[in-house]
This record gives C-alpha cells, sequence and structure tokens, in this order.
C-alpha cells in the first residue's frame, strides 16, 4: 500500500510539476513539501499546521484531502504503537540480568542469622521481679476525685449552653419583624437586577473573511466562549459569519488573510504577518 509521500509525489510528477511550482502556488515552503512527500512529519510545527499543510497539498493536486487526511492519521497511530513496542521490548529485553544485578545489590543488606544464648541462671528471681515490677498502684481518692472535677466541668458546660440559647432566643425575636420588612426589598432589588442583566444582549452582525493565500482561521465569541467558524481557507476564498458581540480572530497566517466588519470602511490587516490573534469589538 502506497504511504501518503508516495502518493502525492506520484501524482505530482504525473502531473509535471515541479516542487518550486507546487511551492509556490500552495504558499508552502518548499522543504516542508519535500517532507511530506519522504514522509517525514517530525519537523517542528504545531500538529494542526502539518494536518493543513497536507490537506492544501492534496488540493492543490486534485486529490481527495479527506481521504489523504484520513491515511496520516493511520500511519500516525502505526508508527506510535511500533515505538511504544520497542520501548517495552528494550526494557523487558533480559529480565534475568536485572534479577542477577538486584540479588548481588542485597546481599551485602542482608545480616546473618545469629545464634542466640540462654541464661538459665536463677530463672525463679527473674520471675518474681517481673510480676511484681508490672503490679501498678492504685489510689481510690485518686479516682474519686476525678469523677467530681468532670461532674463539675459538665455542669458548668450545660450552664453555659442553656445561657447562650436563651440569649440567642431573645435577639432572634427582636429581629424577625426587621428581618420580614428587609426581605421583601432585598428579593425586588435582586430581581430588577436580574432582568437588567438579562435585557443587555448583544445585535446580530456580520464579520466577512477574505484570503488571499492558504490559511487555518477559528472565530470565537467572547460573550459565551462559543466557536462560531473554525476552517482552513485557500487563497481567494471567502467567508461571511454571523455574530453577537465581540470576538477573537485566531489565524496562522496574518499577511494572508483580511476582515470586514458592519461599521467599518475598509478591511482590516493584522499586524503581524505570522500566526496570531485580533479581537473584533
Amino acid at each position: 500500500m502506497q504511504t501518503i509521500g508516495e502518493k502525492i509525489e506520484e501524482t505530482r510528477k504525473r502531473k509535471g510539476i515541479s516542487l518550486s511550482e507546487a511551492a509556490e502556488a500552495t504558499k508552502i515552503r518548499r522543504d516542508f513539501l519535500l517532507n511530506i512527500e519522504s514522509n517525514e512529519y517530525d519537523y517542528d510545527l504545531p500538529e494542526i499546521y502539518k494536518r493543513g499543510f497536507i490537506k492544501n497539498y492534496a488540493k492543490y493536486l486534485k486529490l481527495n484531502p479527506e481521504k489523504v487526511l484520513s491515511q496520516y492519521q493511520e500511519q500516525l497511530i502505526t508508527h506510535s504503537s511500533r515505538a511504544k513496542k520497542n520501548s517495552s521490548d528494550f526494557f523487558t529485553s533480559n529480565p534475568d540480568l536485572n534479577q542477577t544485578a538486584d540479588q548481588g545489590s542485597l546481599e551485602p543488606l542482608l545480616e546473618k542469622p545469629s545464634l542466640g544464648k540462654i541464661n538459665l541462671d536463677k530463672p525463679t528471681e527473674i520471675s518474681e521481679e517481673s510480676t511484681t515490677s508490672e503490679e501498678p498502684p492504685t489510689n481510690k481518692d485518686l479516682y474519686i476525685k476525678t469523677a467530681i472535677l468532670g461532674l463539675c466541668t459538665l455542669l458548668f458546660v450545660f450552664g453555659i449552653f442553656w445561657l447562650i440559647q436563651t440569649i440567642s432566643q431573645s435577639i432572634s425575636s427582636n429581629s424577625e419583624l426587621t428581618a420580614s420588612t428587609t426581605d421583601s426589598a432585598v428579593a425586588s432589588s435582586i430581581t430588577e437586577s436580574n432582568e437588567s442583566a438579562q435585557s443587555i444582549e448583544y445585535p446580530v452582525s456580520e464579520i466577512t473573511l477574505k484570503t488571499s493565500g492558504p490559511v487555518y482561521v477559528q472565530v470565537r465569541q467572547k460573550s459565551d466562549n462559543k466557536v462560531l467558524f473554525t476552517k482552513s481557507l485557500i487563497e481567494g476564498e471567502i467567508q461571511t459569519i454571523k455574530r453577537r458581540g465581540p470576538v477573537d480572530v485566531a489565524f496562522t497566517k496574518g499577511d494572508f488573510i483580511r476582515l470586514i466588519t458592519d461599521g467599518q470602511d475598509g478591511p482590516i490587516r493584522p499586524k503581524t504577518n505570522s500566526a496570531g490573534t485580533i479581537t473584533l469589538p
């Protein structure tokens, strides 16, 4: 089965197109096109740019871009699975060596069993001393005093709790009247604020995108963070998008895109020629 690079290279040569002509037509650097035809995708670019280059190159050669991208995804999955398999084989290729190394490193740390000694002299005296030392002294007076102190502490805590409850009941009874009058005012103010917040709604307006070369564009609405548009545009393509309020427009090539909004005399051009973001009020 042909790879993506082999298929693209064969199609280009069959059409009699050189790499320099393809690079000038697609606005993609010649070395990137050569990497695609060589199936080398490890150059330092985000994945979204690589997919955009492959898609635009396939469109230029009249190939099905969706099928080409699908085959590209399959190649990435196959490559990653092979890499994981090779790494696992490397770590599990010689288990005996790891086991031998672990045993050799642990041998100096292992303690050899030692033979104990049994002392048979005067066993009776030792047992008597241990039994007499384990008997704790008893003191009934100490137990009685501790019980009286605990009872007094418990009564004191109950008294403090009853006093606090009585004071809180008297305060709550006095504040019920004022709380009932303020609740209605607070509720009405909250309702009015919610109604005023809900009444603020941006009108529907339009933004037009015009391209002079291949560029990837994403438009996101700031009020609800909703993505209104995301697509790779080709040279000369025009897209009109409806929006409500300010939007953020992200792009990969600032010199290939122009923005036209309601109320503007002319098109808006990004300040950067490379990737960036512009906010439209």
